[in-house]
């Protein structure tokens, strides 16, 4: 009888352990990449009457930044990853950014229309995507954003007719995932907008 009492107890205590441990686990926090809306707005649609439709297939995203956590780095070219446990993505990088890529390029001369490739629809052209880097990294004089991309118009025929690679970094004064994450976004808009421009200026020279 005096066992069974003592392993009872010692049951209860384990059980109050966990539940003590899992009260003390802090929120995960979901994370979105959208556009950076400043000053007065842009058009939400295409201004040609003419021009290609383009689809955008889900982003190539390189390791190791191909899961829902947000990868960061201790020290300049560290061979060394770290990923936060309680911060991450809300949707994988795969989808999410081809979202953001046609938003950013609805007002683009020379497109028609684009979209993230939806099944069952033709296209004239597809705008592909990779992701090579989005990181932080943490520096002595504050915390570093890395983003870089590679952007590529491919029409249906297979052919190339536009690229782009895009680098793009920022130093933050801030240890809160959160503002880190904003600066991701400001400058992948940056990114976006200069893609756009170039992709505007290439279009017009093929007419």
């Amino acid at each position: 009888m005096k066992h069974s009492v003592t392993c009872l107890s010692l049951s209860s205590l384990v059980l109050v352990a966990l539940c003590s441990g899992c009260a003390k686990r802090p929120p995960t926090h979901y994370y979105v990449l959208e556009r950076v809306r400043e000053g007065a707005s842009t058009p939400s649609s295409p201004v040609s009457k003419d021009g290609m439709n383009v689809g955008v297939p889900s982003f190539r995203i390189d390791a190791p930044y191909d899961q829902d956590r947000i990868v960061y780095r201790i020290g300049n070219d560290s061979p060394e990853i770290g990923y936060y446990a309680y911060h991450r993505w809300a949707v994988p990088l795969s989808r999410m950014l081809p979202a953001l890529v046609a938003e950013s390029f609805a007002g683009v001369h020379g497109l028609q229309s684009i979209e993230p490739v939806t099944p069952g629809r033709d296209y004239d052209a597809f705008l592909e995507g990779r992701c090579v880097a989005l990181e932080e990294i943490d520096v002595a004089d504050g915390q570093r954003v890395r983003i870089r991309i590679v952007l590529s118009l491919r029409r249906a025929d297979g052919v190339e007719s536009w690229a782009k690679d895009l680098a793009y970094e920022r130093t933050e004064q801030s240890r809160e995932v959160r503002d880190i994450v904003e600066q991701m976004r400001h400058l992948l808009g940056q990114a976006l907008a200069e893609a756009a421009a170039d992709l505007e200026r290439a279009l017009g020279e093929l007419e």
